[in-house]
């Protein structure tokens, strides 16, 4: 009979192997590298970097003259001053702590990502942290920029001059019961209707947005260069945030690619920044560097929905307390309102670069555009006059070229370049559930191409997300945390 029994020399090799992994276990458990160690290491790491990132915080809110005792809004206070936040646009957050016993406490402290800034008159509006209350007030539009060079360059004043060193962006005032689509009764597409509820919260929060105060542009102009010169000196007088690949440049002469179709500079791979897995591969992440929101900027023409959506999103993409966004149908129907509530008529006005308006005292760059569609690089402004642009002779201008251009502090709403949105668009009998086979999106403000009366800055007009003509630029939005 086989002795189906443990032996003792198995019995031995067992318990030495069972000693062997309870060493390890331990080891790992409790040794210089672990577990226990790396636990305690990781809090440490936590705790150091939550303290740096309050001591960060202290010094910004001190910066800002955040600290101590802040004084209530009243409609005597002075715009531009920074006043007592209100408590809605606090979070309460639970913060871990130990007594001295060890005992684990739980108590709660209240943060905010942005601070309280008088508009004059007792309202409120909130500035993001980082950024800077420059000047306006309600009734003209409100401007804030991430440049602490600007704040309160034109405190309580109504007119904000484009002379900033900064991104600006302008606040929209509006309430949660107003905040839907409006129809302008002035649209050659239908769209979608609805009002995407990740808009609601900022909204209900603050009672406004910021949207950008220019139409996004590549390149700012730098007036201590040179136009013209030797060799040696660099002739083109911008300043670059964006680069393409390739050295492509949008201040040079632009046409359309070889071998693709003609007309309007179609489909120009050079200046666009695909995502991945979107329905065109060709020229994904031909883009570095993050667009400009300033006057005298060469706009991002040639921009397709997708780099529209991918630069809008890049801009503050590692900020802490803002993000940015291409602009939604609703956001640019709430500026449409603001804009017409202060008395402009937003369905037939004449204030931008179309091709039958007269635009004179221009500064900043100009290209010409032909019947194609391609430009012949930008030259200065100066002795310049646009007076009812000839059919088939239109001109594409930088940024807050004239002050004709502005309303509401805003600048190149209408006119200059039609303004890639959000928004679907679906055509004849295309249903809107089909947009993501046809790819339609919804292009708002006019252009240099178009006259204001046909195509005022409330128009709805739609192309193909790929489509990268000369016309189409895009303007960014900003969203509170």
């Amino acid at each position: 009979m086989k002795n189906k029994g443990i032996t003792l020399i198995s019995l031995v090799i067992t318990i030495i192997l069972l000693i062997i992994l309870a060493g390890v276990g331990i080891n790992l458990a409790i040794g210089e590298n672990g577990l226990f160690n790396k636990a305690k290491y990781a809090k440490e790491k936590y705790l150091n970097a939550s303290d740096e990132e309050q001591k960060q915080l202290n010094e910004l809110y001190e910066e800002l003259g955040l600290l101590g005792d802040l004084p209530e809004n009243t409609k005597e206070t002075e715009a531009g001053t920074i006043v007592r936040i209100p408590n809605g646009w606090q979070t309460t957050i639970p913060t871990y702590v130990s007594d001295k016993d060890g005992k684990e406490v739980v108590t709660s402290k209240k943060i905010a990502s942005v601070y309280a800034v008088s508009a004059g008159n007792g309202n409120t509006i909130p500035v993001p942290l980082d950024f800077y209350y420059v000047g306006g007030t309600l009734e003209s539009g409100i401007v804030i920029s991430d440049s602490k060079e600007d704040k309160n360059k034109y405190a309580g004043q109504e007119d904000v001059s484009k002379e900033l060193k900064g991104n600006q962006f302008v606040w929209i005032p509006c309430n949660i019961n107003d905040y839907h689509k409006i129809d302008w009764s002035k649209e050659s597409v239908k769209w979608d209707m609805e009002t995407h509820t990740s808009e609601y919260p900022q909204i209900r929060k603050y009672n406004g947005f910021y949207i950008g105060r220019y139409e996004a542009g590549v390149g700012t102009l730098n007036k201590n260069k040179k136009e013209n010169g030797t060799d040696e000196e660099k002739r083109d007088p911008f300043d670059y945030s964006v680069t393409f690949d390739g050295d492509a440049s949008l201040f040079n002469s632009v046409g359309i690619q070889t071998g693709l179709i003609s007309g309007w500079g179609w489909q120009n791979y050079n200046f666009t920044a695909r995502r991945t897995g979107t329905p065109v591969t060709t020229g994904i992440n031909k883009v570095s560097g993050n667009v400009v929101v300033k006057a005298d900027s060469i706009p991002y023409y040639h921009a397709d929905y997708y780099t529209a959506v991918e630069m809008s999103e890049r801009l503050y993409s590692e900020h802490q307390y803002v993000k940015s966004g291409l602009v939604t149908g609703t956001q640019w129907d709430m500026m449409m309102k603001y804009i017409q509530n202060n008395g402009i008529d937003i369905t037939a006005s004449n204030c931008g670069n179309y091709d039958n308006v007269s635009l004179t005292n221009l500064s900043g760059y100009y290209t010409n555009i032909t019947s194609t569609g391609a430009t012949d690089g930008f030259k200065s402004c100066e002795n310049l006059s646009v007076t009812n642009s000839e059919t088939n002779s239109w001109i594409l201008l930088t940024t807050g070229s004239t002050e004709q251009v502005k309303k509401m502090n805003l600048y190149d709403v209408a006119g200059n370049l039609w303004e890639w949105t959000q928004e679907g668009a679906y055509v004849n009998s295309f249903n809107y559930s089909n947009n993501a086979t046809y790819n339609t999106y919804v292009l708002r403000g006019g252009s240099f191409n178009s006259t204001y009366a046909s195509n005022p800055t409330c128009f709805r007009s739609y192309d193909y997300a790929p489509m990268t003509s000369t016309y189409c630029g895009f303007r960014i939005a900003l969203y509170l945390q």
